[in-house]
């Protein structure tokens, strides 16, 4: 998968609330992103990105493993994403953390 952002300058965010309050519900989610390198910094360097992503929210709490590979479009900042499931986010800290 490719991410892709659409950016746009917003003159009346009440109105934009008020628009998408009428067509979808709602909902609240809080995200606790921690992100990897290596000691050496070379994930940066490369404009990679290696992120455990916890997301709380009213389905529940779930945790996805996400590396997002180099830019491929600087126009729109696209990135090649791979992304699963993990199951205990603890495990996967310690996973790679013992990476280094």
């Amino acid at each position: 998968m490719i991410e892709a952002e659409l950016k746009a300058r917003v003159h009346s965010p009440e109105a934009v609330m008020r628009q998408l309050d009428e067509r979808a519900e709602a909902r609240i989610e809080v995200y606790q992103d921690t992100y990897y390198d290596r000691p050496d910094g070379s994930l940066e360097k490369a404009d990679q990105e290696l992120r455990v992503r916890t997301v709380r929210g009213p389905n529940g709490l779930r945790t996805v493993l996400t590396f997002k590979d180099a830019t491929v479009d600087e126009a729109s900042g696209s990135k090649p994403e791979h992304e699963t499931r993990v199951e205990d986010s603890q495990e996967a800290h310690a996973i790679l953390q013992g990476l280094g």
